[in-house]
């Protein structure tokens, strides 16, 4: 990317502030500002969501969650969008009506780290059983293995897949 397309970029997308880390824009708003950040990003040709990562900081009672954009005609091209809240109520608002490659992501995080995307239309769990205990998050650092792993007798996947008894696809 251009110097001066940078500097293009830094004015038009709607952040509190732009930081340079490593080479990469990250563009740090607020959960309201969230999608309006995104769309505009993705109108300037970053379509592409790489990941979207929650970042548990319990000693500053929060999580950042950070999206990593390209774009898929110059994938070279990276932004970051990052937003803090509240670690006792993390929420923000889906971008899943905005780039549809989102919602597996903010599942994953949902239930991972319990932060809660109004509006997310599929809200079923993603990596663990659907019985797994509620307000427990196992990427959350005060998330405590115990000896005794928590079992399910609701495996996340059907036993017969788990045991190898269904033919796969070759």
């Amino acid at each position: 990317m251009a110097e001066n397309e940078g500097a293009r970029l830094v004015s038009e997308v709607p952040a509190e502030r732009v930081e340079n880390r490593e080479g990469v824009p990250v563009y740090v708003t607020s959960p309201s500002m969230l999608r309006e950040t995104i769309k505009k990003l993705v109108d300037l040709g970053f379509d592409y969501l790489l990941s979207i990562s929650g970042i548990d900081e319990p000693k500053e009672q929060r999580i950042r969650i950070v999206y990593h954009l390209t774009s898929s005609s110059s994938p070279k091209n990276v932004v970051a969008v990052e937003v803090s809240v509240p670690r006792q109520d993390p929420r923000v608002p889906s971008i899943s009506d905005i780039i549809p490659a989102a919602l597996f992501q903010e599942r994953e995080e949902h239930e991972m780290l319990g932060i809660v995307f109004e509006g997310l239309p599929d809200t079923r769990h993603l990596l663990l059983p659907s019985d797994w205990p509620k307000n427990v998050y196992p990427l959350r650092k005060d998330f405590v293995v115990r000896d005794e792993p928590i079992v399910s007798p609701q495996p996340s996947k059907p036993l017969s897949v788990l045991k190898g008894e269904e033919g796969e696809n070759k």
